[in-house]
């Protein structure tokens, strides 16, 4: 539905409606079980992984290490690998339209969780309306959308040809489009995928020696109760943390040069296949408003989102493939939404008289177990947002993650704070960048309690949301009964098991947000003259990405009889270049330490090596390969200090 103003001037010829959406042939809650999982399918499904060699071939390894070292996890640019992209439900369409036509097009990102970059092939887009409010015209060649976010813009189809307006997704997986005009086909450029190698800032002992995940890069609770990040922009910018500044890229090859040297990197090409795959036109339908209609030249074939779950080539998966390479937001290739650009065609700004709420609200998460939260609480153990009508409500959104988040306050619009002071523009959905503070502000003049929440699907679902509360407002007993229902915990069960020639061993988890409840075993025989068995159960407290304290059991057994059965206490801790320890005492007045690492050499092929020591049964020492057939399958090597070598595969389900 589109409510037009009462008095509204024409701006274009006539009015096309364009939604976008994603698909996915996985059905959702397998698609959120596998990011609560910590699953590396997606990343390289859609060519977005990141590896030793990988890193090496473009002359970032220290990168890749600094990351390690601040314990950090793969950066990605969005969680899900999606099959499609579409426009109007489809991922081509066209668009008849004369020569020298002005086109309004209305965009609609409709999709669970896919940011677009716009760009017409025709020449420049003219911005006239966010989110339904109109702002002062500005003309873009490319600008990225949000989750949930309307803009309207002006086209003109330029003479004899048919030109691509394309919405390619953020992470650089697919794209979809729709032909404008008649003629010969002109296609948009494509644009550089993002550099998920690169790290921000110069590494410290601080960061390395950090106690908690909001210490490596100093954004601590006590910094941001002290207002140190309440300016609006990146968080890098603040003068306490000049020293973290970097340089910016200007251009896909200058992101590449700036860590490899003076001058510019050659672009690593793609693998040949999948060169071919993604530029050879073929002959396609195309649907118009009249029906189906055969285009009488090629339109180039539109990709799929996962067209590497199946590409066996050394990197081919491997973000490294797709140079040159561009640092996202840094440049006119890969910019962020238009926010500073916006001026609204009126005055925006409220009352001196009316009282102002500042509320800081900080964005937070954990990518590997795919918590995301509000000033550090999921949904589940948050409060309201309390206000009273008749003020002005600021919040202050601080994000500390590496991932976009497209906020959406139900039932307002929000003016969001930039240059243009009074005429900044009023929105209901707005982009808080990674490492960068939004500030947006309101009129409380809606009474009634009202959703606030990232509108990426799976962080919604995963806990990063609140409701906004109007003191004084009292529920409909209807409603106040199923209230509760809103604050649900969501449990998910996954696991893994590695069955080879000479052991067999795996885990089985079952947790929510906070609570972790894991059954793991080991069960080996080669080399021995009897068959040897340790069943561990823990119940663990998440309390960050780096510390979770656990209780549980230890029972050892064989099949001469022997048993052994110990409680423990303990705890898990992330150690600097993500090694993984735990370390516990038992009931019987012994101790455990092991440590566990993973060296990602390609995005296939990994190696990892776990290291324990038992005061009961002293050392004990695993080295395993590893090589990902498809999201569910790899085949694995393995040695065992006990039980000597083995082969076989490993199941995660």
């Amino acid at each position: 539905m589109v409510v037009h103003p009462l008095v509204d001037t024409p701006v274009a010829d006539r009015d096309e409606v364009i939604v976008l959406s994603d698909w996915t042939d996985t059905s959702p809650d397998f698609v959120y079980r596998w990011l609560k999982r910590g699953s590396d399918a997606p990343s390289l499904q859609k060519g977005a992984s990141q590896s030793i060699i990988g890193a090496a071939s473009i002359g970032m390894l220290g990168d890749y290490f600094m990351r390690e070292l601040r314990r950090m996890p793969d950066i990605d640019i969005a969680d899900i690998a999606y099959d499609r992209f579409l426009a109007n439900g489809m991922p081509q369409s066209h668009l008849s339209a004369k020569a020298g036509e002005t086109i309004r097009l209305r965009i609609i990102n409709g999709s669970a969780s896919t940011f677009f970059l716009l760009e017409f092939a025709g020449g420049p887009m003219t911005i006239i309306s966010a989110d339904g409010q109109r702002v002062e015209p500005v003309d873009e060649n490319r600008f990225l959308i949000c989750v949930a976010e309307t803009y309207d813009i002006v086209i003109k189809v330029p003479e004899d040809g048919m030109y691509e307006f394309r919405a390619t997704a953020q992470d650089g997986s697919a794209h979809a489009s729709v032909w404008i005009g008649e003629g010969c086909l002109h296609a948009a450029k494509n644009i550089p995928k993002a550099n998920l190698y690169f790290q921000m800032g110069k590494l410290s002992l601080r960061q390395i020696f950090a106690i908690a995940p909001n210490d490596v890069m100093g954004l601590t609770d006590a910094r941001v109760a002290a207002g140190d990040f309440d300016t609006p922009g990146k968080l890098m910018h603040s003068k306490k943390m000049a020293s973290m500044k970097h340089e910016k890229t200007m251009s896909p090859e200058m992101s590449l040069a700036s860590k490899a040297g003076s001058s510019p990197m050659p672009a690593v090409p793609p693998p040949a296949s999948q060169k071919a795959r993604e530029e050879e036109p073929v002959q396609h339908t195309a649907k118009t408003a009249r029906g189906d209609i055969a285009l009488a030249y090629p339109v180039p074939a539109s990709p799929s989102g996962k067209r590497f779950a199946w590409d066996f080539g050394l990197l081919a998966s491997d973000v490294a493939s797709s140079t040159p390479l561009v640092v996202d937001g840094s440049s006119p290739e890969r910019p962020w939404p238009p926010y500073s650009k916006l001026r609204s065609l009126h005055n925006t700004a409220f009352s001196s008289d009316k009282p102002v709420r500042k509320i800081r609200l900080t964005l937070d998460g954990d990518m590997e177990r795919y918590v995301w939260m509000i000033n550090g609480e999921v949904l589940s153990e948050s409060d309201s947002i309390k206000i009273k009508k008749g003020e002005v409500v600021r919040f202050i959104m601080i994000n500390r993650t590496m991932m976009h988040h497209p906020m959406h306050l139900h039932g307002h619009f929000f003016r969001v704070i930039n240059r243009y002071g009074d005429c900044a523009p009023l929105k209901h959905t707005v982009d808080v960048a990674p490492l960068s503070t939004t500030v947006i502000e309101f009129d409380a003049n809606e009474f009634g309690d009202w959703f606030f929440h990232c509108h990426l699907l799976y962080h919604l679902e995963a806990g990063m949301a609140r409701v906004v509360h109007y003191e004084g407002f009292e529920l409909y007993p209807a409603l106040a009964e199923v209230r509760p229902d809103l604050y649900d915990e969501k449990w998910t069960a996954f696991g893994e098991a590695n069955i080879l020639s000479n052991t067999t061993e795996g885990f089985v988890e079952v947790s929510s947000s906070r609570h972790i409840f894991m059954a793991t075993w080991e069960i080996g025989w080669q080399l021995i003259d009897y068959v040897e068995s340790e069943f561990v159960g823990t119940y663990d407290y998440y309390v960050n990405r780096f510390f979770s304290p656990f209780a549980g059991g230890d029972m050892f057994l064989n099949n001469t009889d022997t048993e052994v059965g110990r409680g423990v206490l303990g705890i898990r801790y992330l150690l600097p270049f993500n090694i993984d320890s735990r370390t516990w005492v038992d009931s019987e007045g012994g101790a455990r330490c092991t440590l566990e690492k993973t060296l990602q050499f390609t995005p296939r092929f990994s190696i990892k090596g776990e290291a324990q020591f038992d005061t009961h049964d002293y050392w004990e020492g695993i080295i395993g390969a590893y090589y990902i057939i498809s999201d569910q399958f790899s085949l694995m090597a393995q040695w065992h200090s006990d039980y000597g070598w083995g082969g076989g595969f490993q199941l995660q389900f």
